[in-house]
């Protein structure tokens, strides 16, 4: 498998290229089978100390098939700072209103 790390243009560029593997019995070229995703290039370059920011543009790789063996990331070259605060708690209590009064339907005495 190759595996190359660039870095310009404030991106890091990191090209793979899976070795072809077949599953036919006869065929010379034989081995296991490998897919290579975003998870695992980020594991690769955290092994190898680079430092990056969020992925511009991903692949899926899958070494049984020709034209899926190799492909291309684009990272940012630093992390994007955080913009959002930490989260604070907040207490909310019910407030107790007051019972509407009743009115009394008490009829009025007339004298005539």
């Amino acid at each position: 498998m190759t595996f190359n790390i660039e870095e310009k243009d404030g991106k890091v560029f990191v090209f793979v290229e899976l070795p072809y593997k077949r599953e036919t019995e006869d065929s010379p070229i034989t081995g296991v089978r490998i897919r290579m995703t975003t998870e695992d290039v980020v594991a690769k370059l955290a092994e190898e100390k680079v430092s990056h920011g969020i992925a511009i543009q991903e692949a899926d790789l899958i070494n049984w098939r020709g034209d899926t063996r190799q492909g291309t990331w684009i990272f940012e070259k630093k992390a994007r700072k955080k913009v959002d605060k930490p989260v604070e708690k907040v207490i909310l209590s019910k407030e107790k209103k007051a019972a509407p009064k009743k009115k009394s339907k008490a009829k009025k005495k007339t004298s005539k």
